[in-house]
């Protein structure tokens, strides 16, 4: 059962990401950020590479992560499959370092769902308060 699923939104994709703790529940978002775009089965994850993102807080970092991931998608042509995330809290802030595997967009293989234009703030939630952390955002498509 994938860590993620979509929900009802009239413009834009609503997701709801979880997991056991908040790192698998990043790694799961981001998942769902490529499952938005492209199969995520069609992903071969052949490339590692690594990422380190910053945040302020918690919803700044989960925002700052899935923009990282469209950039490398639309600049790099980069599509993802494995993620491990890991997240600390430094210097009143948050960082996470990512292992991400993933090969070169093929539109030959790799059949284009929707474009993702950017995440978004807006009804964006992290709930840690019970033994499943859920995560709610919303992609500008």
């Amino acid at each position: 059962m994938p860590g993620y699923r979509f929900l009802e939104h009239i413009t834009d994709a609503e997701i709801e990401a979880y997991g056991k703790n908040l790192e698998e529940s990043f790694e799961n978002a981001a998942k769902a950020l490529e499952d938005t775009m492209v199969d995520l089965k069609s992903i071969n994850p052949r490339i590692a590479e690594k990422i380190s993102i910053k945040g302020k807080d918690k919803q700044s970092l989960l925002y700052s992560w899935l923009e990282a991931l469209i950039f490398r998608e639309e600049v790099e042509g980069m599509l993802y499959s494995d993620f491990k995330c890991r997240i600390s809290e430094k210097e009143g802030g948050y960082v996470l370092n990512a292992s991400v595997k993933g090969e070169k967009y093929d539109p030959g293989k790799h059949q284009e769902k929707t474009a993702v234009k950017a995440p978004t703030y807006h009804e964006m939630m992290i709930d840690e308060s019970t033994e499943v952390v859920k995560l709610r955002f919303l992609l500008d498509l």
